[in-house]
């Protein structure tokens, strides 16, 4: 059986939330979803009968276990890091699939029949967040999938788009020199190995991220024709929006809350994504990815991220002792902990120099951390920061380095463009010294409360980590 949104969510069954009280999805499951610690599945929505939506599925390393077949939590990044490291799967075309039981073909492919919330107060409208958006390089034929953000409009089939300056701009712009429309869908409802994919980075010069995902669920990937675009899109999606991007049309977007809980970074005349058709389940379920606060919409892009990082920096002087690596969504993308331990003095600046030049441009500041210090937790982090680190020898800032477009901090380079922002960056060594340095190393080690290693006291400690 392929891997589905369905299958997935059937496994994870115990631990969603399910909502039968109508709601109001277009102004209420924003926060709704933001607020939620659980898995999340609203039954009753009002204006869209027979539709269900869904939310917070990977939003703790619990859900991105489950996504991947794991049993334990603290396995995700060594594992998803091996399973990229053994390269992608393949896709295999179908004559049909389950996104082909309904079909709203020209007039009727009307993008506000869909469920599609605002996500945040300020927004300039309501907005597809979810879509895996899929682009073929009209020179090589090679698809590439992101998930943009797609501003719905007055316009029943208008829909003006924001995209950063990588693989799908890349097919953009030769669609623009061509002066012809690029073909683009979004496919709604995945598996979600297949979102984390959707938002790796790096170079695929023979396959896409759909089969990168495949190789990692160890399947094939099925996928259909589109009905009015020359494109292949999954066949087992929830809903597949298809149609053309011109190559000189331009619209305003936004503002729109964005993972860095600013409405504000982008915003400016932007492509127009027009829909020709809409195809979905007979009784659909709308995948939805909350932008803010912090919720699946960071972990998606942060996860693939964390894998491409470990394997990474794990080569750095040859062979580095990286044991974790974690981009934590409360820091919106742009800090990294690294868990490591250094044999050589200098391997853990050489580590950090790797992880500030790596693929995404999402990471500015990185902190190295060594193996007694809990990477996800922010209050162990910072401990290692304030009494490990002489920021006078630990601390090294990086000039004139290019940074996400989204973060607004970062001065933009002129005014004709929402997609260059130049700053610096920053690395911290809040690592012991070396373990060749042995005793220097014995230094800077914790010291044990009494009693710690007591198999006497295992039910006592139980009841005092209990919440209060």
């Amino acid at each position: 059986m392929p891997h589905t949104l369905r299958s997935f969510l059937e496994n994870i069954d115990n631990r969603i939330l399910n909502i039968h009280d109508e709601v109001d999805p277009i102004n209420q499951v924003g926060y709704l979803c933001s607020e939620s610690r659980h898995p999340l599945m609203f039954h009753n929505l009002e204006g869209f009968e027979n539709w269900r939506l869904t939310d917070i599925l990977i939003k703790d390393r619990k859900g991105q276990a489950a996504a991947l077949g794991l049993e334990k939590d603290n396995e995700v990044c060594p594992f998803l890091a091996k399973q990229m490291a053994n390269g992608a799967g393949k896709s295999k075309m179908v004559e049909d699939g389950p996104v082909k039981e309904v079909k709203l073909i020209g007039d009727d492919a009307d993008l506000r029949k869909l469920p599609i919330p605002i996500h945040s107060h300020g927004d300039a409208g309501r907005y597809l967040g979810s879509g895996v958006t899929i682009t073929r390089d009209p020179e090589t034929g090679i698809r590439n999938e992101s998930i943009l953000r797609v501003q719905l409009t007055d316009d029943p089939h208008k829909a003006p788009f924001w995209m950063a300056a990588r693989h799908n701009y890349q097919h953009y712009l030769k669609y623009v020199e061509m002066n012809e429309p690029m073909p683009m869908a979004f496919a709604i409802g995945l598996h979600p190995v297949y979102e984390i994919m959707s938002n790796w980075s790096g170079i695929h010069k023979d396959f896409d991220e759909l089969e990168y995902a495949a190789g990692v669920l160890g399947e094939e990937i099925e996928m259909v024709k589109c009905e009015t675009i020359d494109l292949e899109v999954p066949a087992h999606a929830e809903i597949i929006i298809e149609g053309t991007v011109h190559p000189t049309e331009r619209m305003m977007e936004g503002p729109f809350g964005e993972f860095t809980n600013f409405g504000f970074g982008a915003e400016g005349p932007a492509p127009v994504f027009t829909c020709s058709a809409i195809t979905h389940r007979k009784d659909p379920i709308f995948r939805h990815m909350q932008a803010t606060w912090f919720t699946d919409h960071q972990p998606l892009i942060t996860l693939p991220m964390e894998a491409t990082y470990y394997n990474r920096l794990r080569d750095t002087q040859g062979n580095t002792n990286v044991l974790d690596v974690f981009v934590p969504p409360w820091a919106s993308q742009f800090l990294m902990i690294v868990q490591v331990e250094a044999k050589w003095d200098g391997q853990v600046n050489d580590m950090l120099m790797a992880a500030l030049s790596g693929p995404n441009l999402h990471v500015k500041t990185v902190i190295a951390v060594d193996e007694d210090v809990d990477i996800y937790n922010a209050e162990d982090v910072l401990w290692a920061v304030s009494t490990r680190v002489d920021p006078a020898q630990h601390v090294n800032i990086q000039t004139d380095c290019r940074l996400h477009p989204l973060d607004a901090v970062i001065p933009e380079v002129g005014d004709e463009y929402t997609v260059m922002r130049i700053g610096g960056k920053m690395g911290i060594d809040a690592t012991k010294p070396p373990t060749w340095r042995a005793e220097a190393r014995k230094k800077f080690q914790r010291v044990d409360p009494m009693g710690k290693g007591d198999d006497a006291i295992a039910k006592l400690l139980e009841m005092v980590r209990q919440p209060v």
